[in-house]
């Protein structure tokens, strides 16, 4: 199973103050935050990074190119981003993406109720492959899209026997093959509030590739 680890922030203010200066207090909180992420390198995960890099260069070899959603796809699903019939598809592209035909994968959504601390599992009994993914009335198409690229390389890794027996270790491996192979810029755009690796993490993973491969 994989799981997404949360960000949650608190902020303490006046009871007094005025709501709408509240709110662009957190916004600017919030955003300041964001700056100081990206800004910094990998810290504590920059070992297991440089382990999945190198364990990943042994194994597989990565696409030439980067990936690209279908494009009428992609717009169809940034307007209905909860559609499980949109994520399905795009999950088969995402795949295909690697170099593999998907092969029984399913894709489902599930409430906030029913996956609390997560924002997306996968789940395979050797054969048959699940994937679900959390969705809420604020949702939104680039968070998703990040959630589902993470879960299809379970998929894929899966596949391909590639795996960590340490689970965070594993779940770190996982978000350094969505760079590996290809899946850097919407990984990025998506990692604002969700992942296991900061997105300046995965900007560090690219760069290493840029040296490496390119």
């Amino acid at each position: 199973m994989s799981r997404f680890l949360l960000f949650r922030g608190a902020m303490v203010y006046n009871a007094s103050m005025d709501p709408i200066t509240a709110i662009k207090i957190v916004v600017l909180a919030a955003f300041v935050l964001v700056i100081i992420l990206r800004t910094m390198g990998p810290t504590k995960n920059k070992a297991a990074i440089d382990r999945s890099l190198e364990y990943l260069g042994e194994r597989l070899t990565p696409p030439k190119r980067p990936y690209v959603p279908d494009p009428l796809l992609y717009e169809r699903f940034k307007a209905d981003c909860t559609d499980p019939g949109l994520l399905a598809e795009l999950a088969s592209g995402i795949v295909r993406h690697c170099g593999m035909e998907p092969r029984n994968l399913r894709v489902v959504t599930v409430s906030d109720r029913e996956l609390q601390d997560a924002a997306g599992t996968y789940r395979s009994d050797g054969e048959n492959s699940l994937i679900s993914i959390r969705v809420t009335p604020s949702s939104r198409p680039n968070i998703l899209h990040s959630v589902l690229i993470h879960e299809c390389m379970h998929y894929f890794l899966f596949r391909s026997g590639i795996r960590r027996e340490e689970r965070r270790e594993n779940e770190i491996l996982t978000d350094v093959a969505t760079v590996y192979m290809g899946f850097y810029q919407y990984m990025f755009d998506g990692y604002i509030m969700v992942g296991y690796l900061r997105d300046s993490e995965l900007k560090y993973v690219k760069e290493k590739m840029d040296n490496t491969y390119f």
